[in-house]
């Protein structure tokens, strides 16, 4: 132990060796007295005396007096108040050892070995680390190691020549320990000093000398220190690198965040030794104060190794919760100061996830649609194409999810719902500006919880509690709102915002005590001192904490953790779906009795997919029936009744006129929605086509459909089976209903309408088919028995297919979306916002809802993609029964004579091979509406060969 408390435990001999032991036999060897008498003055008490034997050897026992007792104990007495320490320069024999030990025979002068008797036991010593600091060793104390016996014995031993410990430092310089000390300390904190200066043009430094050792030390030892303290100040020098780089380049706010946590990290660490580690007393005090700094430090210097240029912030989140979870089985400290920094990292992001879903005022410019390809967070806004069949594109400006900026820590339920909502509560203040969801007072006055990192169950459970106040209190609000309550920013500050001392400083519904004592509390407030900054945060606790080397006790630490996955669950999908219950509840309550949802999905039901039957028959006969006069109007001819059809199929000129069409379609559309609304009688009105748009709701009229040069040439043969495929039904969705609306639904329907009017075509046909027949029975011809299994076959077939299309492949689907939307409402007017009986309802999985039935019809009409073979024998079947049908008419006009023998083609199914995806739907879709598309099918199947209709005998 040296006498400034440091220790080295290179080698310890013992100071009763011979120093022939010591040195070597040869010629050169310096005696013992010169040996150590080098470098040291002559009253060295730590010089050796030759041991002479005795003629009676080394351990014989002297004899024992009762004089020789007491003048021992006496001498006893005088050393421990007068003995000089082991460093005064006084010397101490062997002999003088012998009489201590034989102070301890028996006072009677009787042999210890002969008599034993208990030794009193020795009072003992008062030790102090005031005394180890101070240098002051007991008096008492002997040492019996050369390193024991101060740094000037060691220095000695190793300045020899000979280096009889083989630790090749003789030539080695000796520094001032005390300033080597200092050098070592400004090394690990990255500084230039004395003994370590800075390379040419480089941060990096070096030894001032090749070799240096301090007094007591050998450079071995020194040297793991040195190395120790030179990677210390590389990190430290590195990471203050990075936080400059970092300001002046980078542009991510996570990234800002984290420079700055590593800025203030540093200082404290700074901070911290130049006050509390400067000047170190021993290599032990400083090697200490080096490891703390080195085990605060070395997470971020991995931290940092793993970022690089142009990271964006869910990048910087990642690296930083994947470190945070790396640390959290190492020391608390660390746990504690990785929890702390992923907090303030996350800080930019969680600001924004708050303003996005309403529980945060939003800083500056809000961000709406009208901010076309610009981004924020993890949310952007561009226009959505849609390409219909026609090939017009269709955009739609909206907001869109940006997954590849949402931290993969995120789970993908807790995104949607977090950008869902958000979306939605534009949505409210976009078209309702008047609605307590759209003034950012009344949020504020439910007290919404703040959105932050949580590490242990109390504070979870805690949040859900106030998660759920908040969200009763948010919906009281509005429930009194639509009560006919008048809504009063001010007025919902004094009656709903939580009592909060000092915070309320509105004066109105006051009298003049209330003002008096308002204005009092004011100034009594304002007279309070203010407050100061100097108050540490918790990371600068935690980094001082561990420095000072406190007890982990001192910090509150949990070992209740839950696991690191379920972190972000349950610190932000808790206050998401709290906001959520309430903004989509009251979205989808807008949509219905706001913006008639139920009245425009109605209206694709009876128009789009031909429910109404009164369109489907006015829609026939203006089509098809050659009885009505034509709509083609010549000049000087007048016309003899208001009712005009195109005549398809009696007619050979094709397509008609746009004057044509409008004159055949007028008022029908018009009509047909009157007739529906709520008894109301339709009345006649004579009004041009173009007239009417603005009396059905998405202004609904008949349109021309765009269509390639082979679909017009197709178009252009009155009797094929695309001859009415230019006319479609124009819809336009209402913004407000375009989330549950979108355009690639309107493409749906208008696949679907154009197959409708196909099967209504020949629905017509067939029941004219079979007129014709009966009028050349009437005529005495006969038509044949061929002809009579023909038109018998044909209507069964397409009575069959129209009654599969209309009431199975839609109608059923539709039916239980109905009465999912019956549902919704009922549960909209339900006070509770609770979704513990089912999931939450929202505009999206309204909107899922209606894409699914959508689908669900166009697989049972045969309009998927995979189904084109099975539609295409379709199509083959209806243009052999048209071209049957023109032949028979031609035959009994007498403009033609055709033998028509008509094979019927047979109806085979090509089995289906179900993967796993196909399966998947098919169960909810059976879940959901209790019935598959195998099962849709097989009622055609069974509506085609009824009682083996078509079994051949």
């Amino acid at each position: 132990m040296a006498s400034d408390g440091s220790e080295d435990y290179v080698f310890a001999i013992p100071n009763f060796w011979p120093p022939s032991k010591l040195l070597d036999s040869g010629a050169d060897a310096p005696s013992a007295g010169s040996f150590f008498s080098t470098n040291l003055t002559s009253a060295d008490p730590f010089a050796l005396d030759p041991l002479t034997p005795t003629h009676d050897g080394f351990f014989k026992l002297l004899p024992i007096s009762q004089d020789t007792t007491e003048t021992v104990h006496e001498d006893d007495a005088t050393d421990a108040t007068e003995a000089p320490g082991p460093t005064d320069g006084t010397e101490q024999t062997f002999e003088q050892s012998s009489a201590d030990v034989d102070s301890t025979d028996g006072e009677d002068g009787s042999d210890l070995w002969l008599e034993p008797k208990m030794p009193s036991k020795p009072k003992p010593p008062y030790r102090s680390w005031n005394g180890f600091y101070s240098g002051n060793a007991s008096a008492t104390h002997k040492p019996m190691m050369v390193t024991e016996a101060g740094p000037a014995a060691y220095d000695a031993l190793l300045s020899t020549p000979n280096d009889p410990l083989k630790l090749r430092n003789a030539g080695v310089p000796v520094v001032d320990t005390k300033t080597y000390l200092s050098s070592l300390l400004a090394l690990a904190l990255g500084g230039e000093s004395v003994l370590f200066i800075r390379k040419d043009g480089t941060q990096g430094l070096k030894p001032a000398l090749p070799k240096m050792r301090a007094s007591g030390y050998s450079s071995h030892v020194l040297q793991a220190l040195e190395n120790k303290c030179l990677r210390c100040g590389s990190t430290l020098v590195g990471l203050r690198s990075f936080a400059q780089t970092v300001y002046s380049e980078h542009t991510s706010r996570c990234g800002v965040a984290l420079a700055s946590t590593v800025s203030q990290v540093l200082q404290v660490v700074q901070e911290w030794v130049a006050f509390n580690g400067r000047n170190p007393r021993s290599l032990l005090r400083l090697q200490s104060t080096v490891n703390s700094v080195v085990a605060i430090l070395r997470p971020f210097k991995a931290l940092t190794s793993q970022l690089r240029h142009g990271l964006t912030d869910e990048d910087i989140l990642n690296l930083v919760f994947h470190q945070a979870y790396t640390v959290d089985s190492n020391e608390e400290y660390l746990r504690q100061i990785m929890r702390e920094v992923l907090r303030r990292v996350s800080g930019p992001w969680i600001e924004f996830l708050e303003e996005w879903i309403g529980t945060k005022r939003e800083q500056g410019l809000p961000f709406t649609k009208a901010n076309l390809g610009e981004s924020k967070g993890f949310v952007k806004v561009e226009a959505r194409a849609f390409r219909d069949d026609f090939g017009r594109e269709l955009s739609e400006v909206d907001y869109v999810l940006d997954s590849s900026k949402m931290p993969r820590f995120m789970p993908d339920d807790v995104t949607e719902t977090i950008f869902e909502t958000g979306r939605n509560l534009r949505f409210i203040r976009s078209f309702h500006e008047d609605h307590p969801l759209a003034q950012q007072d009344v949020i504020a006055s439910s007290d919404p919880p703040r959105a932050k990192w949580l590490y242990d169950w109390d504070a979870i459970l805690h949040l859900e509690s106030r998660a759920v106040a908040y969200r009763d209190c948010l919906a009281a609000a509005i429930q009194s709102s639509r009560s006919g309550y008048a809504y009063d920013p001010m007025e919902t500050s004094l009656y709903l915002a939580p009592e909060k001392p000092g915070s309320i400083l509105s004066f109105f519904g006051l009298d003049t005590t209330g003002m008096e004592e308002r204005i009092a509390a004011s100034i009594e407030q304002f007279a309070q001192p203010v407050s100061t900054h100097d108050a540490e945060d918790p990371l600068s606790r935690i980094v001082r904490d561990r420095l000072c080397g406190t007890h982990a006790s001192a910090i509150e630490l949990s070992n209740s953790t839950p696991h690191w996955s379920l972190l972000p669950v349950l610190s932000f999908g808790v206050i998401a779906s709290a906001q959520a219950q309430v903004v989509n509840k009251e979205t989808l309550r807008l949509l219905f009795t706001e913006h008639n949802l139920r009245d425009h999905l109605k209206l694709q039901r009876e128009f789009q997919l031909l429910g109404n039957g009164n369109l489907c028959s006015r829609l026939s006969h203006a089509l098809f029936d050659p009885e009505l006069e034509s709509a083609n109007t010549r000049s000087g001819v007048p016309k003899k009744s208001s009712v005009m059809g195109l005549r398809l199929g009696g007619r050979d000129n094709w397509p008609p006129a746009s004057s044509e069409l409008r004159l055949a379609l007028m008022g029908i559309l018009s009509d047909c929605y009157n007739a529906c609304q709520d008894g109301k009688k339709a009345e006649r009105t004579e009004h041009i086509f173009d007239k009417n748009l603005s009396d059905l709701p998405g202004d609904l009229s008949f349109a021309l459909r765009d269509l390639t040069e082979e679909e017009i040439e197709k178009c252009m043969n009155p009797d094929s089976l695309e001859a009415l495929d230019f006319l479609r039904l124009s819809y336009t969705a209402p913004p407000q209903l375009s989330p549950i609306i979108t355009p690639l639904n309107l493409l749906q329907y208008d696949y679907i309408f154009k197959l409708l009017l196909r099967v209504l075509r020949m629905t017509f046909v067939v029941n004219q088919l079979f007129r014709d027949s009966n009028c050349l029975a009437r005529e005495w011809e006969d038509p044949g028995d061929a002809t009579l299994r023909f038109v018998r076959e044909a209507q069964h077939f397409v009575s069959s297919v129209s009654a599969y299309f209309l009431d199975t492949g839609i109608s059923v689907p539709w039916q239980v979306f109905e009465k999912k939307l019956d549902k919704i409402e009922m549960d909209l007017h339900r006070p509770s916002t609770s979704s513990s009986s089912e999931e939450i309802q929202s505009p999206d999985k309204l909107q899922e809802l209606h894409s699914l039935v959508l689908d669900r019809i166009m697989l049972a009409l045969f309009l998927r993609k995979k189904q084109q073979p099975v539609l295409k024998l379709l199509e083959d079947i209806f243009n052999t029964i048209l071209r049957f049908a023109k032949s028979l008419r031609l035959r009994r006009l007498g403009l033609s004579e055709v033998d028509t023998q008509a094979e019927p083609e047979p109806l085979s199914e090509k089995a289906r091979r179900t993967d796993g995806k196909r399966g998947r739907e098919d169960r909810i879709f059976k879940e959901q509406y209790g019935t598959g598309d195998d099962s849709m099918v097989a009622q055609l199947l069974v509506k085609l060969d009824m009682c083996d209709y078509y079994l051949k005998r």
